[in-house]
């Protein structure tokens, strides 16, 4: 009879469950909505398509309100990150400096007015950085359009763009003089045969041993004059 319990046919061995795959445990208890028991944990987006929406018309009104300026904001100087880890990359800063302004040319109280930044706490620590940002503000400054004010628009002041230039100007969108980084350009060298019977390996440990014991070298050399001049002085 036990014999007759383990013989199957083909059909029922295809019917019979797997017992080493896990026994389904779910469970069912997500919590959709607020109640008096628990607090809803899942939180559902069907405003995802209207808030899409409603940013781009933000954006549209604000382009229009801000016209003929550029949508982005103001002109921003090139700094340098903080931490020796980052400080050789190059980001947008806050403001100009007022040397910055001076150098360019540019009053200080005028300047957001015709939309450059101002920061008055920056301070320019290298020359190059000022060289740097100063020719970035030359550069905008050659391609600005100033209009007048509404209060001026029937006597223009001299620093005023003409009304040809200001029939051309179109609105600015995206970073205004994008901060770019330079590609690195591969120089192509011929490896000559000083190169391929160079010990790169061998010759960075003797470096490092000479630097390592530079001192105990000198302190050799200092006793090593010493002696000589003893002996020196015993032959005669």
């Amino acid at each position: 009879q036990v014999q007759r319990l383990w013989r199957f046919s083909c059909a029922e061995l295809e019917t019979m469950p797997n017992f080493r795959l896990q026994i389904p445990n779910a469970h069912f208890h997500k919590h959709w909505h607020d109640s008096a028991a628990h607090k809803g944990r899942i939180r559902q987006w069907h405003n995802q398509a209207a808030r899409k929406h409603r940013r781009r018309e933000a954006r549209l009104a604000k382009a229009q309100a801000v016209f003929p300026r550029p949508v982005a904001g103001m002109l921003r100087p090139v700094v340098h990150c903080q931490t020796i880890r980052y400080n050789a990359k190059k980001r947008a800063g806050k403001g100009f400096t007022l040397d910055e302004l001076k150098e360019a040319g540019i009053n200080k109280r005028e300047a957001r007015g015709v939309g450059i930044s101002v920061d008055f706490r920056r301070k320019n620590r290298t020359e190059q950085s000022l060289r740097e940002n100063v020719d970035r503000l030359k550069q905008y400054k050659a391609n600005l359009i100033v209009f007048p004010k509404k209060s001026n628009r029937s006597k223009p002041k001299a620093t005023d763009s003409s009304k040809g230039e200001q029939s051309k100007a179109e609105q600015y969108i995206g970073d205004v003089m994008p901060i770019v980084k330079a590609a690195p350009k591969i120089v192509p060298y011929k490896i000559t045969d000083a190169d391929k019977k160079a010990k790169v390996f061998f010759t960075l440990r003797m470096e490092r041993s000479n630097a390592k014991l530079v001192g105990k070298r000198e302190v050799a050399a200092k006793k090593k004059a010493a002696a000589e001049a003893e002996a020196a002085k015993t032959k005669v």
